[in-house]
């Protein structure tokens, strides 16, 4: 299968052929596992269909347990400090939860994460904010030191924010407290 080829036939509407990929990924016998690295690469193509589509199956593989790791995951966050296409940024955001963030992260790309969802968190759009407040949970229960920071943020939030936002805040609260 031509993962990108699949990728470019979106119309910008419906989702057929990324599950499409999704579907002939998963039955393969490594499950797609093999696909993940060329995956990110296309995500970080200037192509709205290919970043939409190969974060949309990054997302739903890594719901399955197939998340990106280790150099995978850390190109994949590094996305974040980049234009994507908005439906892009949000699977990116959504599949944080499901990552395994390499131990050895380094303080540079972890600082960058940290700016990268600040700055998410002032989106327009509901639900980018809703899953960076999410983010900033996960990096808060990684990295102690962010925590207060952290908390802040979400008292602040919890005051003005959509109910959406809310509950990814709450999520994101229990995160820390594992």
């Amino acid at each position: 299968m031509d993962i990108a080829a699949t990728l470019r036939s979106y119309d910008g509407k419906r989702v057929a052929p990324f599950r499409t990929v999704a579907d002939a990924l998963s039955q393969r016998p490594d499950r797609g596992e093999d696909a993940v690295g060329e995956l990110v690469a296309l995500a970080a193509s200037d192509e709205t269909a290919l970043q939409t589509g190969a974060t949309w199956v990054l997302k739903y593989l890594a719901e399955r347990h197939l998340a990106p790791r280790d150099d995978e995951a850390v190109a994949l966050l590094r996305l974040l400090r980049r234009p994507l296409a908005p439906d892009a940024l949000l699977h990116l955001l959504q599949t944080l939860p499901h990552m395994d963030l390499p131990a050895d992260l380094g303080a540079g790309d972890e600082a960058a994460l940290h700016r990268a969802l600040l700055r998410l968190v002032e989106s327009d759009r509901v639900f980018v904010r809703a899953w960076a407040y999410n983010g900033l949970g996960l990096l808060a229960a990684r990295n102690p030191a962010l925590r207060d920071e952290v908390e802040g943020l979400f008292s602040r939030a919890e005051k003005t924010e959509t109910a959406a936002v809310k509950v990814r805040i709450r999520h994101a609260r229990a995160a820390i407290r594992r």
